[in-house]
């Protein structure tokens, strides 16, 4: 295996991607590396989330203009008010 950080950046993700992680159970396979899909990540997080979640440090800004001038990138998430919003542009 190379070092990690030798390999190119992907900026797409996929639903069959996978990323590498250590098995967190007891047994023969504590600890070992294992590929994990998002796909399966994904249905694991949202299954296992409960109750509030609590956003801080998000930018206040009136549209997305305005938030990439404050440093949002697309996708990410910002604030108009009391409002969340996605940039999309």
């Amino acid at each position: 295996m190379a070092i990690i950080n030798t390999y190119s950046n992907d900026s797409t993700i996929h639903g069959e991607d996978k990323l590498i992680g250590s098995d967190g159970t007891t047994g023969a396979d504590a600890g070992k590396t294992k590929n994990y899909q998002v796909d399966t990540l994904t249905s694991y997080v949202s299954s296992n989330l409960s109750g509030n979640i609590k956003m801080t440090g998000l930018i206040n800004a009136a549209n997305d203009s305005a938030a990439a001038t404050a440093g949002v990138a697309v996708g990410q998430v910002y604030r108009n008010g009391s409002v969340l919003q996605i940039r999309v542009a």
